[in-house]
């Protein structure tokens, strides 16, 4: 939107037409044709009159706030370092809560006032003071105070940590006993097998030991009804016969 007002910044397009920049440069966003003879435009060939901002610049002008009393008049280009301290300019009130419009001249009168005045305590103590503590305000009966409380909450935090050990000791103990339960099953359980295991062992070493001799027995007797010609095969024989025996020794 094209302002009409009094230019800022003015720049000239191509077809001598002179805008403010800030509005030919929202113009263009929406259609780049001149507002007034809709030629087309182009950014790069814009203009910028620093000459006709310095004339404008001198031109004189009233306060803005003429209606709440303000008298002042200034050169255009002074108008916002006016405005900044203009004791006739609205201001909002500071404190959280009010939301009130004041003037700048009348701020400090309604300071005193305001309901909803915030402060914290000039000594350093920390306290937000307010109009109905602010004069009974003690910052050494605070900081005691605050100090106090603050004992209180470490006390309970540590009362509160004792117990939490606590009961992780003795949940800890209580594990403790169970693995040392545990084991001592466990080396029972080991001993129990160590011995059948060994009973097993030796009843089968005596069964071997029997039949290798009941083996040898009865060799002996068919070597008793073997010809002279056989010796050769009962040699033979009677060497593998006290191999498988040794063998057999060794395995049990």
């Amino acid at each position: 939107v094209i302002c009409r007002a009094v230019l800022r910044c003015p720049v000239r397009l191509k077809c001598n037409h002179v805008f403010c920049k800030e509005c030919i440069l929202q113009w263009m966003k929406r259609q780049v044709k001149c507002p007034c003879c809709r030629q087309p435009i182009d950014q790069n060939q814009m203009l910028v009159l620093f000459k006709l901002s310095k004339s404008i610049g001198r031109l004189s002008i009233k306060c803005r706030n003429a209606q709440q009393g303000c008298r002042a008049t200034f050169p255009l280009s002074n108008e916002y370092l006016h405005i900044s301290s203009c004791p006739y300019e609205w201001q909002l009130c500071p404190h959280e809560g009010c939301g009130q419009q004041v003037l700048r001249k009348d701020a400090q009168a309604h300071d005193q006032s305001c309901s909803h005045w915030r402060q914290p305590c000039p000594m350093g103590c920390g306290t937000l003071l307010v109009r109905e503590n602010q004069a009974q305000h003690n910052c050494y009966r605070e900081l005691q105070q605050r100090y106090v409380a603050e004992r209180r909450k470490q006390r309970a935090i540590a009362a509160n940590l004792r117990r939490k050990m606590q009961r992780m000791q003795s949940r800890m103990a209580q594990i403790r006993r169970q693995i040392n339960l545990m084991c001592e099953s466990l080396e029972v359980g080991d001993l129990e097998i160590e011995a059948e295991a060994g009973t097993s062992a030796r009843t089968d070493a005596n069964a071997a030991k029997t039949i290798l001799k009941n083996v040898s027995t009865v060799h002996t007797i068919k070597v008793k009804w073997v010809t002279n010609d056989d010796k050769t095969f009962i040699l033979g024989s009677t060497i593998l016969l006290r191999a498988a025996q040794h063998t057999i020794l060794q395995i049990y």
